[in-house]
């Protein structure tokens, strides 16, 4: 397949992004994808050379989560879960109230709701999107 500059996939629309994904990958585009995912997805795809690209291994690995994310998007992937035991209380206090979560065996719970992320419940508190867990200070690995 010819290389293509990212200019050349800026200049079509997004319905001319579609044909061209079909005619790369032989099927349809994601239904929802934007311009700016196809264009990538195509940029790459067309412009990195074979052996640079995932190994067979690691894009079945990735399309196997792909299908798990449609089945339930609210799928956590082995080693995505938290490290937190699960009755371990996080204590944050914040614009003078004090928050505690506790950990379950499937997540988090959060004034007697269940929650899966930490995130969806730091939104909730905060009302603006940020990382539950840095919310929380809970380091990456799953440390205090």
């Amino acid at each position: 397949m010819a290389h293509t500059t990212l200019d050349a996939y800026h200049g079509l629309s997004l319905e001319e992004l579609k044909v061209l994904w079909v005619k790369v990958f032989n099927r349809s585009s994601p239904p929802f994808a934007r311009k700016d995912f196809l264009i990538g997805n195509l940029d790459y795809y067309q412009n990195t050379p074979m052996n640079q690209q995932l190994c067979r291994k690691t894009s079945k690995k990735l399309h196997r989560l792909y299908l798990e994310f449609q089945q339930n998007p609210n799928y956590q992937p082995d080693g995505s879960k938290s490290h937190l035991k699960p009755g371990t209380r996080l204590v944050r206090e914040w614009k003078g109230d004090v928050y505690t979560v506790t950990v379950t065996q499937h997540g988090f719970e959060y004034q007697e709701k269940a929650y899966n992320s930490l995130s969806a419940i730091a939104r909730l508190i905060t009302g603006t999107q940020c990382s539950g867990p840095a919310f929380f200070g809970i380091t990456i690995g799953g440390g205090q």
